[in-house]
């Protein structure tokens, strides 16, 4: 196929399937992260803090690997480091002899601080957040501003280069025509709290943090209206939304229902009433949520499954689209022939009738997560194998 025809089919193939439709192909979605920069040869540090380099990294990886949509994002999880290296160490540890990445789970906000965190935000973050996230934020001049905003830009650069080189190039569909955000309390967790912060918070001060998600989720009528008028860009992307489930993991029902469940349930039932299709990647476990997702009618939504079995939630879960399977252990000590299988396993089982995109279960990372000849072994196979 031409680049054109073969984005477009790629693009219906992983339509009709979310809509639970029968194909004669599963399709294959690279949840591979900077994994890539090592299958490269270059060190972490390297790449991230060279975008010309991660670009490099990047092309070869949709070179050599045969996947009908992907991530694009393998910068996201550099761009802190390029862009605070003069001003702090922020959340990010990099160890180039173990190749990996460690994200702190650093408690910003304080628990005697959650009503001039809700008064005013931008005041908060500049007066006592950054300053109390980044070592050198005291002594910083605006001059000393400009290089981690260009740098800002550069990254912006980079990721458009790399959505249209995945497009154009590479016949590889945009993941999402918008990623609307998180819930409140998702941002709490990941951006203030922490989880173990959030956790205290949530049983010692629990009004005080629906406050704070109240004032976090003030946008989300504007997301809701965008998802219900604005026109699907279903020629180049995906799916319409894209979503991250995380604090889910620690949170009780009765947390659920309070914090998470009704942002969630308004985003998806405006997805629904547009006709549009959401792809959300659960860290995680979903089966305690099995009642929730329940309730949206089929075709619509796809979960990404990490930590659930695939066939469980296949079956308890029939009007979604499930997402995931190939295990990062098996794609890094097993065999190609085993990896192969596996894979063949999962789509005669699970996507003969439609409703089933094979990918990695977790973020692949790190160099043990993935054997590359394992890889590419199970990409070329998925892209032959017809059901």
């Amino acid at each position: 196929m031409k680049t054109e025809e073969l984005l477009q089919y790629r693009r219906q193939l992983i339509e009709d399937t979310v809509r639970l439709k029968k194909r004669e192909r599963v399709p294959h979605f690279s949840n591979i992260c900077l994994w890539l920069v090592l299958d490269y040869g270059c060190r972490l540090t390297e790449a991230c803090s060279d975008w010309q380099l991660m670009e490099k990294c990047q092309l070869a990886f949709f070179n050599k690997y045969k996947f009908d949509f992907a991530q694009t994002i393998a910068g996201l999880l550099c761009h802190p480091m390029a862009m605070i290296k003069d001003i702090g160490q922020g959340f990010y540890f990099y160890n180039d002899v173990n190749s990996t990445v460690s994200l702190r789970d650093m408690r910003l906000l304080l628990p005697n601080e959650y009503e001039q965190f809700i008064a005013d935000l931008p005041r908060y973050t500049w007066e006592v957040l950054l300053p109390r996230k980044y070592e050198r934020w005291p002594e910083l001049k605006v001059k000393d501003l400009l290089e981690p905003l260009a740098e800002y830009q550069r990254y912006t650069d980079f990721a458009t280069r790399m959505g249209e080189a995945a497009v154009t190039r590479y016949s590889i569909p945009r993941a999402s025509a918008e990623m609307v955000g998180m819930p409140g309390i998702e941002m709490l967790c990941n951006l203030y709290t922490g989880m173990k912060g959030l956790a205290i918070d949530m049983r010692r001060q629990p009004e005080k943090v629906k406050a704070a998600v109240q004032m976090l989720e003030s946008g989300t009528d504007a997301v809701v209206q965008r998802i219900l008028e604005e026109p699907r860009q279903n020629n180049v992307a995906a799916f319409d939304l894209w979503l991250g489930m995380l604090a889910h993991n620690f949170l009780s029902i009765k947390q659920w229902d309070a914090y998470y469940w009704p942002w969630l349930k308004k985003v998806l039932d405006a997805v629904v009433a547009a006709d549009k299709t959401a792809y959300i990647f659960v860290e995680g476990y979903v089966s305690r949520f099995y009642d929730y997702f329940r309730v949206f009618p089929a075709g619509h939504i796809a979960l990404h499954i990490e930590q659930d079995d695939v066939y469980e939630v296949k079956k308890n879960l029939p009007n979604c689209c499930v997402v995931g399977g190939m295990s990062s252990t098996l794609l890094g000590s097993g065999s190609k022939e085993q990896c192969i299988a596996r894979a063949k396993q999962l789509i005669d089982e699970l996507g003969k009738d439609g409703g089933f995109i094979l990918s990695q279960d977790k973020m692949i990372s790190y160099m043990r997560d993935a054997d590359p000849a394992n890889l590419k072994a199970v990409c070329d196979f998925v892209s032959e194998y017809y059901i």
